[in-house]
């Protein structure tokens, strides 16, 4: 619609004269008041025509709440004192004409929410108000556009983020309460060809019109979803990467010494990553999931360093000192699900029979000694034979040893380790599903 008349006010343009044009400004502007309501019955209510089209979105600051963007205001209205002054005038053969901003009647109109400025007539300098003008129809209808850049405050949500969704509102509305005007859009979306998509964000675009108690309302609404893509490759991947190599851990070899500074290497870049998370989102009230999950997967390398120190602690101990009889019962209970059979250490018991002198001969000795060997090596075949389950073995409680206690705390904290690691793996899956139904 806007176009087809700017392509009947170039037509007009050309049929009319440079004089003829003066003439008609005069004549109109003569006796005219731009403080007063175009209106022949100042009691009736106005109707303002108010539409918005979207250039692209500049920039929107999850931080600060600040969306930045650049569109194109149609304003138009109808003026009785122009169309009455112009249909009874001799210059019925002029189909429009200009007005500087500053000389006619407009319509105060301001962003609600607006973060800086707040009106929609937006000059940053003296050749934009020099250069704003309305142009006028022989029937009164008057429109003028605006190409500005604003800034508006929105409401965040960052529950789900990276995957979030914001919606920011656009809401004009006049700024006198008592101007009886009525603010309308002939549009349903801000939306349009011209629309410069974002890197960033996705846009989507809505249209609203209510009444802010006795105030009329145009609200544009303004839909951004995140594309997550970046983040996720370079925030979420690699936590969860590093999450799951901090689960490997508990496979290098105790005896290696590395363990302790490779945990603690993982757990200062969880911090980092931390870190550079909360530079990323606002301080209010609403946590990200995102934020949790850093925090508890530093919950759980904290914990992965403290289980190593516990069993390096434990595996250094001193033989010689004795193992609490709960830690024994422990290990043994553990031991018996672990179904881990240990073999109990070999005795040999040596045994020297003392033969009288009266008895002593050659064959005697050597009937002897065949005897003695034999019965040493039974001793030493029931004692090297005796490998006992799990269920015999921690029954007396004194074969456990400091270091069967931190090989136990070990499995144990290997197992943990293995589920945190699948708990990840499905976190991954869940994430690459939002990333496809998104």
């Amino acid at each position: 619609m806007n176009v087809l008349l700017f392509a009947f006010v170039i037509t007009a343009v050309n049929a009319a004269s440079y004089s003829d044009e003066k003439r008609l400004k005069e004549y109109l502007l003569a006796n005219y008041s731009r403080g007063v309501k175009p209106k022949t019955n100042l009691s009736e209510s106005l109707t303002i025509i108010v539409d918005l089209y979207l250039n692209s979105v500049i920039d929107f600051d999850v931080i600060t709440g600040i969306m930045t963007i650049a569109g194109i205001f149609y304003i138009s209205w109808e003026d009785e004192q122009i169309a009455t002054r112009w249909n009874n005038s001799e210059f019925s053969d002029i189909a429009m004409t200009q007005f500087h901003v500053h000389e006619v009647w407009v319509p105060k109109l301001y962003i609600r929410n607006m973060a800086e400025e707040t009106s929609i007539f937006q000059f940053s300098s003296t050749f934009d108000s020099e250069s704003t003008y309305v142009t006028f129809f022989q029937n009164g209808t008057a429109m003028t556009s605006l190409v500005t850049v604003f800034h508006t405050t929105c409401t965040t949500d960052i529950t789900h983020y990276p995957f979030d969704k914001h919606t920011c509102d656009i809401s004009v509305i006049p700024r006198n309460l008592f101007s009886s005007l009525i603010l309308e859009t002939s549009v349903t979306s801000v939306l349009n060809e011209f629309t410069i998509e974002n890197s960033e964000w996705s846009v989507c675009s809505a249209v609203q019109q209510d009444l802010l108690g006795p105030v009329s309302n145009v609200n544009f609404v303004v839909y951004l979803t995140r594309k997550p893509y970046f983040l996720v490759l370079n925030l979420v991947l690699p936590s969860i990467i590093i999450c799951t190599v901090n689960s490997l851990s508990f496979l290098i070899p105790v005896e290696s010494g590395e363990r302790l500074s490779f945990c603690v290497s993982l757990l200062l870049t969880y911090i980092v990553f931390l870190t550079t998370v909360l530079d990323k989102l606002p301080s209010t009230d609403t946590v990200s999931c995102f934020n949790v999950y850093l925090f508890l997967q530093l919950i759980y390398s904290s914990f992965t360093v403290f289980g190593i120190i516990k069993t390096l602690e434990y595996y250094h101990y001193d033989c010689k000192k004795v193992v609490p009889v709960l830690y024994k019962k422990i290990v043994g209970y553990l031991h018996k699900i672990f179904c881990y059979v240990k073999v109990a250490p070999i005795k040999t018991i040596m045994v020297t029979t003392k033969s009288s002198n009266e008895d002593h001969s050659p064959l005697g000795d050597s009937q002897n000694v065949d005897e003695d060997k034999g019965n040493r090596q039974k001793r030493d075949m029931k004692d090297y034979d005796h490998t006992e389950s799990s269920d015999n073995l921690y029954n007396g409680l004194h074969y456990t040893t400091w270091r069967d206690v931190a090989d136990t705390l070990d499995r144990v904290l290997n197992i943990i380790a293995i589920i945190v690691a699948l708990l990840n793996f499905i976190v991954f899956c869940i994430i690459m599903t939002e990333l496809q139904n998104s």
